[in-house]
């Protein structure tokens, strides 16, 4: 092997490391999926309960004191970080990734969550089972652009979203485990990698 050749090597080595770091620095604020992760695993549930016992105001205030507190607290969470970043030198593309990746499926899926009952599209009970496809999808997409165990909860939110499919008086119950744990497992291991590389990053 001559000098040149040597040296090429040893660049791509070089390259290749710096690409690793920069990657490994990625803080997809994984919080957001283990706070609501949490408030599905429960509301769902809960709301699918008050169904079947015909207490439309109890399954209305369940799925409406999910999404306040999940925006509340998404919101004050984000405040936080506003300041600084939590990881230095930071990858931000791939964080953006997935902010856009999340804000796309739930918009889509909000959007048809309100059009579909009122056009026909869709009937009021199947839409729990829109939010299960769309959680299944929009984990596995985040898994590619960022960590595999992302995208191996979008294949179980994927599986719960079916079998949920053939139960569907039964779907909140199905889904607010597969949907809740199907984010909170890969939120958790998120944030504890981030921990890990700030204790790693600080002097």
């Amino acid at each position: 092997m001559d000098a040149e050749t040597a040296g090429s090597g040893g660049d791509l080595q070089f390259i290749r490391r710096v690409m690793e770091r920069t990657h490994a620095r990625i803080d997809p604020h994984a919080f957001h999926f283990v706070l609501w992760g949490a408030l599905v695993l429960v509301a769902y549930p809960l709301a699918n309960w008050a169904d079947l016992a015909g207490r439309g105001d109890l399954r209305n205030w369940a799925l409406g004191s999910m999404l306040g507190l999940g925006a509340v607290g998404s919101f004050l969470l984000e405040m936080r970080l506003k300041a600084r970043s939590r990881l230095e030198g930071e990858n931000t593309f791939v964080s953006r990734q997935v902010v856009l990746l999340v804000f796309y499926h739930i918009g889509v899926a909000s959007l048809l969550s309100a059009l579909g009952p009122a056009t026909g599209f869709i009937q009021g009970p199947f839409v729990p089972l829109l939010w299960g496809f769309t959680y299944a999808s929009m984990m596995y997409t985040i898994g590619v652009v960022y960590m595999r165990e992302y995208t191996i909860a979008g294949f179980a939110i994927l599986l719960g979203t079916v079998i949920a499919l053939f139960h569907v008086e039964h779907a909140g119950m199905i889904l607010g485990p597969f949907m809740g744990l199907g984010a909170i497992v890969p939120g958790l291991i998120a944030e504890r990698r981030v921990a890990r590389l700030r204790s790693q990053l600080e002097p």
